[in-house]
């Protein structure tokens, strides 16, 4: 179970990770076995993990994950099958959980490191006025750049985002160092202002970008960039899965959390 607060009066902390079975890229992603465990199962015990956390659920369209993390001794709730962006799916959890700020996680974020919860909650719980922080991690290659299943973002001096994109980003006229960041599926939302980001129409950079958080800049939001200093690595295709297990079995501090998850009871 997550560590108690030791402050009750500072805003309560819900880590909700959207999760379906029908992706065009890798369908039945969720319970794809990684290394003896399924993948929401990996990232639903390492959210656990998360300091200041209250409350991890997993919310679902889908009966066999639903079934499959109860089965663990998780939190899940079903929602509707209809939403097409995963901040919809959260919300819609949301109506009927509990928090202050709520932390998405994507369900296909394995190598989650429970450190980055803290960190993209944290400038919500020291700014009142901020709604939403996206986590954001070094883009490690030239092959990264290139790929359209890697959201780029830049910032400005602030450290808030200008503009997110799956086109490589920027053209370089001149040859210049510019920093240039991968999104992760990790973002804080304050809980009253998701709804609100809900309601707002879909736009058209978002639509044809396929970027959920460009409606948000679209709309004049601020949206803080936070900055890991390390390399985060989401599975899109089932190519992937080979490269997370190398990472779980060599990285020491992969091999670690991998090995709380392994040892977590059910149910938790």
């Amino acid at each position: 179970m997550p560590p108690e607060d030791p402050n009750p009066e500072r805003p309560t902390v819900t880590v909700v990770i959207p999760a379906r079975m029908a992706s065009s890229r890798y369908p039945d992603k969720p319970l794809a076995t990684i290394l003896g465990l399924s993948m929401i199962e990996h990232v639903r015990r390492r959210a656990l993990l998360a300091p200041g956390v209250a409350q991890v659920v997993v919310a679902t369209c889908d009966q066999a994950i639903l079934d499959a993390v109860r089965e663990a001794g998780g939190l899940a709730v079903m929602t509707k099958d209809t939403h097409t962006r995963c901040t919809d799916r959260v919300a819609e959890a949301m109506g009927a959980l509990p928090g202050d700020i709520v932390a998405m996680v994507q369900g296909d974020e394995p190598l989650l490191n429970p450190e980055a919860i803290l960190q993209v909650t944290a400038p919500l719980l020291a700014d009142p006025t901020l709604d939403c922080a996206n986590l954001l991690s070094p883009l490690e290659s030239h092959a990264d750049r290139e790929s359209p299943d890697v959201v780029k973002a830049v910032c400005d001096q602030r450290g808030f985002v200008l503009y997110m994109t799956r086109r490589p980003i920027p053209f370089f006229r001149e040859q210049v160092s510019v920093p240039v960041y991968r999104q992760t599926g990790i973002i804080a939302f304050r809980a009253t202002f998701l709804h609100r980001y809900t309601a707002m129409p879909e736009t058209p950079l978002e639509l044809a970008e396929s970027v959920d958080m460009l409606r948000l800049l679209e709309n004049g939001v601020r949206l803080r960039g936070v900055v890991a200093d390390y390399v985060t690595i989401g599975v899109d295709r089932p190519a992937d899965v080979p490269a997370v297990e190398r990472v779980l079995r060599d990285d020491p501090v992969q091999r670690a959390l991998y090995e709380q998850t392994i040892a977590m009871a059910v149910p938790q």
